[in-house]
């Protein structure tokens, strides 16, 4: 007979059994567990927008203002350099025979200046000289005047005084007139001597036979050696920069949407999160150079300038990974 009553016990999953069913599944756990490492590990981690770039390099090339002969290099390759800093010198021979042309003028001029002054003091001595004479010739006068009421002298010998007076004096009426001109030579003369400035031509020279670099860095070429003939604007050394305050990113035509100028960003570098504000995207689209975390590549899109915080530096040349400074959620779930 049937029992329609009889249920059938239910059956017990032992823990072994579980265990065993799920280790059964394991592939789909291997490949769960490898999509997250990739998200995870990529550049920029599980950000979905995300751009590609490095820390701004930036180079110096210290060049000549004139030809010359470089006399002395003070710094080689991978030494740091200072803003300011004098890194050589170089031999100009026509800026020197200029510089020695302009000190012979300026000699000439000087004994010039002399010449006329000894001039004016002799001039002045004649003067002097003059005066005296006709103090003398005046003070005889005088006394033939009482010789001749006594008679005691010719008529003759006392008219012999008066031509002598009277050219002594217009002589002394002519000396303020020569005086004059003589000052007159004179102050050109030192006006001449006075805008004579051969400082400047001193700096000049040493400005453009000194090698100095303007920012500082680390020498990264020299291209030039001591006794080399170098030719205004050749580069002696490359200085490349420290460190930067600037990213320059790269964003790909699909993306031209994602990011704005003025707008905050993030900046990932090895792991290391920074912040910064985007001051720049250029607005025609080329081909440019991207780092996608597996190799080079050349992709169309446009550059983007971004400005660290202050405060922030990176080291030039390093690999970086943009993102916008708004959470993963949002960028997954969010209008972007």
């Amino acid at each position: 007979m049937t029992n329609h009553s009889f249920k059938r016990p239910a059956l017990r999953q032992r823990r072994r059994h579980l265990v065993r069913q799920f280790f059964s599944g394991w592939p789909w756990l291997v490949w769960f567990f490898a999509a997250v490492m990739v998200l995870v590990l990529l550049p920029g981690g599980m950000y979905r927008i995300r751009f590609h770039g490095v820390a701004e390099r930036t180079y110096e090339y210290v060049s000549p203002l004139e030809d010359g002969r470089l006399k002395t290099l003070l710094v080689g390759m991978g030494d740091t350099v200072q803003a300011g800093q004098l890194i050589g010198e170089l031999d100009n021979e026509a800026l020197m025979a200029e510089l020695m042309m302009d000190q012979a003028s300026l000699m000439k001029t000087r004994d010039k200046v002399h010449s006329i002054r000894y001039e004016l003091e002799q001039i002045k001595l004649d003067q002097a000289r003059t005066s005296s004479e006709l103090r003398t010739l005046e003070a005889q006068q005088a006394r033939n005047e009482d010789l001749l009421a006594r008679r005691l002298i010719l008529d003759q010998d006392f008219q012999d005084l008066t031509p002598q007076i009277e050219a002594a004096r217009e002589l002394l009426a002519l000396y303020p007139h020569v005086m004059e001109q003589i000052e007159e030579r004179l102050a050109d003369a030192e006006r001449d001597a006075e805008n004579f400035n051969s400082t400047t031509l001193e700096e000049l020279v040493a400005s453009q036979c000194r090698l100095v670099v303007n920012s500082s860095g680390v020498v990264a070429e020299v291209l030039h050696q001591p006794g080399d003939i170098v030719e205004t604007g050749d580069a002696v050394i490359r200085v490349s920069n420290l460190s930067t305050t600037r990213v320059i990113a790269f964003m790909s035509e699909a993306n031209r949407t994602d990011l704005a100028i003025g707008e905050r960003c993030r900046v990932i570098a090895n792991r290391v999160i920074h912040h910064g504000v985007v001051k720049s995207i250029t607005a025609d689209i080329r081909k440019l150079p991207v780092f996608t975390g597996f190799s080079d590549q050349l992709l169309r899109g446009r550059r983007i300038v971004i400005d660290l915080d202050d405060g922030t530096e990176l080291l030039p040349g390093e690999q970086v990974v943009v993102v916008p400074d708004i959470s993963i959620f949002e960028q997954w779930f969010g209008s972007r």
